[in-house]
């Protein structure tokens, strides 16, 4: 009896002792990942914020009368998302540190830069979607420089949409 619980004792040891060298491999990551992240939910939620004006400002267009955060949709979010991006920058760090290791190139910033970047563009398509004329010049000048996600995120047709509010 006493010679199984050893033996769990050592399996556990081990399993801990693999989860923390895993962990201090990656330690220089995790500020990077925290960053995507963040910047991947917040662009769920201007998602969903959009959501809530086209229900508003087309009420007879869109299928559900009140904007929800929908679940699968965050799932989607949680589930292919982060996970894609999360592997990106733990390769960049795998790259950067065990192939490139006589070259100075921060890769793993280099691709955390270009994933911040790309959830950047996609907040600012989202928050200047779907805005009326009165609204800030802000906006305004992002809708002519970025595309308009009314119709292509929500299956809304937008040249029916304008049609109709002429």
């Amino acid at each position: 009896m006493e010679e199984s619980i050893n033996f769990w004792k050592v399996v556990f040891v081990a399993i801990g002792g693999w989860i923390g060298g895993i962990i201090g491999e990656f330690k220089p990551v995790f500020p990077l990942v925290v960053v995507a992240i963040v910047l991947i939910v917040y662009d769920a939620w201007t998602a969903y914020q959009l959501d809530k004006r086209v229900r508003v400002k087309y009420p007879s267009k869109t299928k559900r009368a009140k904007a929800k955060f929908t679940s699968f949709q965050f799932s989607k979010v949680i589930k292919v998302t982060i996970p894609k991006r999360l592997w990106l920058i733990v390769l960049a760090y795998l790259i950067e540190h065990w192939v490139f290791i006589h070259v100075t190139i921060p890769l793993s910033y280099i691709v955390t830069g270009v994933i911040c970047f790309e959830q950047a563009w996609s907040i600012m398509e989202n928050e200047s979607s779907c805005r009326d004329e009165n609204e800030s010049k802000f906006w305004k000048l992002l809708q002519k420089i970025m595309i308009d996600k009314t119709s292509r995120h929500f299956d809304v047709n937008l040249d029916d949409l304008k049609d109709d509010e002429k």
